[in-house]
């Protein structure tokens, strides 16, 4: 651990000053300030140490999921699979749906507007009324991945859906899940190959018995809520089952059904009021008109689960700590991170070398500076960090909790610079007046995503594909880690 001085500077700043109080003896200035007074500002450079760790799981409680499987020659093979419940709509769904919507709504139903694309003479529907003939025309497992993709997108792959065999029932779950906890891959719903190169969206096609199995909850009345809905349906498991080449940031997933049935259309024709069933529509015009669906959604509201495998996991580690001096990394989904000693007792040494008295030192600016090394395969690199003591870091994000400036920091990178500082002066400072918590010596570097619900906002880890460098100690002097502290001693 290196450690620089640069000598306090304060003698030019009041030279001018000095001298012109000299010339007049009344004159309020440097003559007659006492002695006590004066500051001297001091700033020191005090390289630091810096591994990288590898940890066994993260908490998988981001606001998409993961899916596929990659490799890369410097991180390995990943691969990311995860399982689901689905939103059930606390409440119930009636089936069928006989809501009446336009272009603008927001909800599923029949569009008013919809018997006059047969016949011009038609006016808009105002109501649907005695249902019967419910028909499934078909079922799906929707996977949409609008927000982005990593890697080939002309690689084929395949996935594969099953159901679960046990309900999720845990508070909160880890990318280590053991997934045949809860399916035993018995139940397969339903398969497809894919490719990314010219759709957002992976259409995975299920029986319509199935279909017609979800739809008999609502039809039947078996139950009106969530709790009631997941133990008629456990959930699904999302496999990939071929290839590698890319990973999926899947925003929306979930079952979508379609079907039709027949009733009594409630319109005009040429102005005049008149009911109009959907059979004698199929008789003219060839097609029911009475076609929608619903969809149950695998959103956050639910219980989900991210499962991270990492192929030739101890060859990774090896590779990537035998380069510590050069760089260490921070990569996600894998839960690699960059474990840092915070030397503490360096900068107690270096303050009490030129101020015996530690009571007259007041530190104005600790920083602790990482400077971003560009990563060979050029990943995404993590935006934002947040340095936390090791063990602390599972209780930090269970319980979303926000950075204390004491035992927890956050810092952007700053886009100039290239690198990360994080201000660790409140902690250096208490533990200079022996007061506060003890401070732990080892933190570590976690990458994070910054949410807002508008009045609160919280912190999560990065799950996405992303890898970071920083430069080691081995590094060019001014690249190395290192803690930047500007503190005044008083006279």
């Amino acid at each position: 651990m290196g450690l620089k001085y640069k000598l306090p500077f304060y003698a030019m700043c009041l030279a001018g000053i000095m001298m012109s109080s000299c010339e007049d003896d009344s004159a309020v200035g440097l003559s007659i300030q006492p002695e006590e007074d004066l500051l001297t500002v001091y700033h020191h450079h005090i390289n630091t140490e810096t591994q990288s760790i590898i940890t066994d799981s993260v908490i998988s409680k981001a606001d998409y999921l993961i899916f596929g499987r990659y490799s890369d020659e410097l991180f390995g093979e990943i691969q990311a699979e995860y399982m689901t419940q689905v939103d059930a709509r606390t409440g119930g769904i009636i089936l069928p749906d006989t809501t009446i919507v336009t272009y603008n709504s927001a909800t599923t139903g029949i569009l008013n507007t919809i018997l006059q694309e047969f016949d011009d003479q038609f006016g808009k529907i105002t109501k649907v009324s005695n249902p019967r003939n419910f028909t499934i025309d078909s079922t799906l497992y929707l996977m949409q991945y609008s927000s982005g993709f990593w890697g080939d997108s002309t690689a084929l792959q395949s996935v594969r859906v099953y159901e679960l065999n046990k309900a999720m029932e845990s508070p909160k779950y880890y990318t280590n899940v053991k997934i045949a906890d809860y399916c035993d891959q018995s139940i397969l719903l339903g398969e497809t190959n894919y490719q990314i190169q010219n759709s957002r969206e992976i259409r995975v096609p299920l029986s319509n018995d199935f279909g017609k199995r979800i739809s008999s909850y609502y039809m039947e009345g078996k139950g009106t809520s969530q709790a009631d809905f997941n133990q008629f349906f456990k959930g699904v498991y999302v496999k990939h089952a071929f290839n590698e080449g890319t990973m999926l940031k899947v925003d929306v997933s979930g079952l979508l059904i379609y079907y039709h049935y027949d009733a009594d259309i409630h319109t005009t024709i040429k102005g005049k009021d008149t009911i109009i069933s959907s059979e004698k529509i199929r008789e003219l015009y060839g097609t029911n008109p009475l076609v929608t669906s619903y969809f149950l959604s695998g959103n956050k509201t639910v219980k989900r689960a991210n499962a991270i495998q990492h192929e030739d996991w101890d060859n990774m580690v090896q590779k990537i700590q035998m380069n510590d001096s050069i760089q260490t990394y921070m990569y996600t989904p894998v839960g690699v991170y960059t474990e840092v000693e915070v030397p503490f007792e360096t900068i107690m040494d270096s303050v009490k070398h030129y101020a015996k008295d530690t009571t007259k030192v007041l530190f104005n600016s600790i920083r602790l500076i990482f400077h971003r090394k560009e990563v060979e395969n050029k990943y995404l690199y993590n935006g934002q960090l947040i340095l936390i003591e090791k063990d602390s870091i599972e209780n930090f994000f269970n319980n979303n909790k926000t950075p204390d400036g004491l035992s927890s920091f956050t810092c952007n990178i700053d886009s100039k610079t290239n690198y990360y500082a994080f201000n660790i002066t409140r902690p250096t400072q208490n533990k200079l007046n022996q007061s506060g918590k003890t401070y732990a010596k080892k933190m570590v570097l976690v990458p994070v995503v910054k949410s807002s619900d508008g009045s609160n906002y919280s912190y999560k880890q990065q799950l996405w594909m992303t890898g970071t460098a920083i430069h080691g100690s081995a590094a060019a002097d001014t690249l190395r880690p290192c803690v930047d502290v500007i503190y005044t001693k008083r006279n």
